[in-house]
């Protein structure tokens, strides 16, 4: 009978602690914990980053990883109060950035920092939908177009002058949409539809290049994505699993998708790369209701929920490429 010693001419280690940079395949025993480990690639990973001020939820988010947007949001757990709260990113901290005109909640958004637009959503103090557009120039928000289709927790992408906004619910009995809009800096059209109306879902790339991302479906929670071409929506690859409350970063051919629910999916991710998607490390906090910023290999995860209805105010960067981390080894 083989054994490990035998193939891979090595013992099993006897270690007080997990090695510091384990080796792909490296197998030891932790007699701290009493478990027998393992060494496994996995693409990517995720560290904490630093602290926001204000923790929230269906909240927006647009930049990139050392140059990120947190914008406004459900600032209760459990309960609604909302915020017009705006806040920057380097990188490192979260300083205070010019707060919206309203308290607005399960918006879109797109573009970057200091170029920033979002759309729709809710506004309070009565929840009442909105197709208020609102651009950011870094220090202040202005009133942009108004979107044709009043709705809330829809997807966006692009750039502040040309963006994309699609899926959603509308006011009418909070019934998901399938309308795509295209944003030229000045005002909307009406661009193709989805091939199935749905909500809560994720979404990145640019205007003639995007991808929408799971939702939730009159079917139920989905696992399928989109591609945009510009003009219309094709079928995509489908999600390891289904998931809706998700955040996304990347584009259409290098993507990022991250928590979302149901449980337990809120804090697995994954990668797309025009074709399939595969499985990338778990945030360290899992999180629904948050938003994404970055690249596919520089991703941020900003604010969220917790299944306990915890306001984690941490931010998470997501590092690209195989890493290798330890795994519990496992048997019946």
């Amino acid at each position: 009978m083989a054994t490990y010693y035998g193939t891979y001419g090595q013992k099993v280690q006897y270690l007080a602690s997990d090695p510091a940079s384990p080796q792909n395949g490296q197998v030891w025993f932790n007699s701290t914990s009493n478990l027998l480990k393992v060494g496994v690639t996995q693409q990517g990973a995720w560290a904490t980053g630093g602290n926001m001020a204000t923790g929230r939820r269906q909240l927006a988010g647009a930049g990139t990883q050392t140059a990120g947007l947190a914008i406004a949001g459900n600032t209760n757990g459990g309960t609604y109060g909302y915020t017009t709260v705006c806040e920057e990113y380097d990188g490192t901290s979260w300083t205070s950035g010019g707060s919206v005109p309203v308290n607005n909640y399960g918006m879109g958004a797109a573009g970057t920092q200091t170029s920033a637009v979002k759309f729709g959503g809710n506004v309070e103090p009565d929840g009442t939908y909105t197709n208020a557009t609102q651009e950011y120039d870094g220090t202040s928000w202005t009133a942009g177009g108004n979107m044709g289709t009043t709705r809330s927790e829809l997807a966006g992408c692009g750039t502040q002058t040309v963006a994309l906004g699609f899926g959603g619910n509308i006011p009418a009995g909070s019934a998901s949409s399938a309308a795509t809009e295209e944003y030229n800096g000045t005002s909307w059209t009406a661009g193709g539809s989805l091939p199935v109306a749905k909500n809560q879902l994720g979404g990145c790339g640019t205007q003639t290049v995007a991808l929408a991302i799971g939702g939730s479906a009159p079917t139920g929670i989905v696992l399928t994505s989109e591609e945009y071409d510009g003009t219309s929506w094709t079928a995509g690859g489908n999600l390891p699993a289904a998931r809706y409350i998700l955040a996304a970063a990347g584009t259409q051919t290098s993507a990022l998708a991250f928590g979302g629910r149901p449980d337990p999916l809120v804090s697995t991710a994954a990668i797309y790369d025009g074709t399939s998607w595969t499985a990338a490390g778990s945030l360290n906090t899992g999180r629904w209701q948050l938003a994404g910023a970055g690249t596919q290999t520089a991703g941020l995860a900003i604010a969220g929920a917790t299944p306990a209805e915890a306001l984690p105010t941490t931010a998470e960067e997501f590092t690209g490429g195989p890493t290798v981390v330890a795994r519990t080894v496992t048997g019946t």
